[in-house]
């Protein structure tokens, strides 16, 4: 009685120190897991011989901490102090922006300024015209916002450009703020690029080659796949359900097929704006999904009813996906849309491919604990711990 009154009682503390090593990691890295797409804005630009129109859109809550002017009303900047602004916002489009033409600055006139929205989004957008004396050869662009300011260094802009007859998709960020193209009137009317000036003393030119969806294809299928490794959240889902199958390998296919399937759907039918669900409702949810997992492995369901669970839960997981590329397609989606899953699935296999043999390998050790019901623990105190967060800080 005694031995089992002990043994009773070390479990209970490993139990205490299992789940407060998980409390200390949790806030360590929450910030990590919070929302999954940070400062966010969006680029529509058409390149003319002479000119260049630019339509810019940055979230207006992101807006409010760059603009000049104090907003009228905490913030939010209303319609009417964003057309009395001009002169302010000249001369945040002049920081921000810096566009030339073979070496020239050409002349900047902002041509309208309105609260608009964008994949269900509050934005500000920006019609800005460039133009210049004479037919350009090489235009040069360079996008400074949020990071040299330091407010954001985490922002993105997905930028659309149209020169040539041709669409070129690519993301903006701080280590690629560059865009060096070729002007439609130069020769063969066919845009490429070049290396930005060793001169500019800035990160290197993103080359923009005249087989574009070469580029657009890498952008997007590294952007998935740094999704998947940089959302804690996700990655912790995956490594549930990879304890849930016990290492083996049929059921390891099924509830990564499953899950799979159901983050395809969603992604694809949010990025497409055919279906939405709000970040407020979807980082709870998928908060809960790892809660809900890491409490069925240790219960034990039934693998036909986990199936399914996974399967909703997947459909959660494929809003939380797309909020990314919400607004960032412009009417070309297909190459964007297939290229971001794709490196999501990628990051995915990676993942099940480094995991399960570690999972292997220590199932064959001699442990006197069960591992599997403790790791399951941890997770799920992480799925609770966000799960609080995220609705706290609604």
């Amino acid at each position: 009685m005694k031995h089992m009154r002990d043994r009773f009682v070390i479990n209970i503390y490993k139990s205490f120190f299992a789940i407060a090593l998980a409390v200390i990691v949790c806030m360590t890295l929450a910030g990590s897991a919070g929302a999954h797409f940070s400062s966010t804005g969006y680029s529509d630009i058409k390149v003319g011989a002479d000119t260049i129109q630019y339509h810019l859109s940055i979230l207006e809550s992101d807006f409010v901490h760059i603009f000049p002017d104090k907003p009228d009303g905490g913030d939010k900047i209303s319609d009417k102090q964003l057309t009395s602004s001009m002169e302010a916002l000249t001369k945040l489009v002049d920081d921000g922006l810096i566009v030339t033409g073979d070496g020239k600055i050409g002349s900047v006139v902002i041509t309208g300024a309105k609260h608009e929205k964008r994949a269900s989004m509050d934005m500000i957008g920006i019609d800005i015209r460039f133009k210049f004396a004479a037919t350009v050869k090489q235009y040069l662009m360079q996008y400074n916002f949020f990071w040299y300011s330091g407010v954001d260094v985490n922002h993105s802009n997905y930028a659309t450009i149209q020169v040539g007859g041709q669409t070129i998709q690519q993301v903006l960020g701080s280590q690629n703020y560059i865009v060096q193209i070729q002007g439609p009137g130069a020769a063969a009317g066919n845009p490429s690029a070049v290396a930005a000036p060793s001169a500019l003393d800035a990160k290197p030119a993103v080359n923009l080659e005249a087989t574009s969806w070469l580029s657009t294809l890498k952008t997007y299928v590294l952007m998935g796949m740094e999704h998947i490794w940089l959302g804690l959240d996700h990655m912790l889902f995956v490594l549930g359900l990879l304890l849930a199958a016990e290492q083996r390998v049929w059921k390891i296919v099924r509830l990564i097929t499953a899950f799979t399937i159901g983050h395809c759907i969603t992604l694809v039918l949010s990025s497409l704006e055919v279906a939405y669900l709000s970040p407020k409702i979807v980082e709870p949810l998928i908060a809960l999904s790892i809660l809900y997992i890491a409490v069925e492995n240790i219960w034990k369901q039934k693998e036909s009813a986990r199936v399914i669970v996974t399967l909703l839960f997947g459909l959660v997981h494929g809003f939380g996906f797309a909020e990314v590329l919400r607004g960032t397609l412009s009417g070309h989606m297909a190459l964007p849309l297939f290229s971001f899953n794709l490196g999501v699935e990628i990051g995915q296999l990676v993942v099940v491919a480094i995991v399960i043999p570690v999972l292997l390998w220590i199932k064959r050790l001699p442990l006197q604990i069960k591992w599997n019901q403790y790791a399951s623990g941890i997770i799920g105190v992480f799925g609770l711990y966000w799960l609080i967060e995220r609705i706290i800080s609604q």
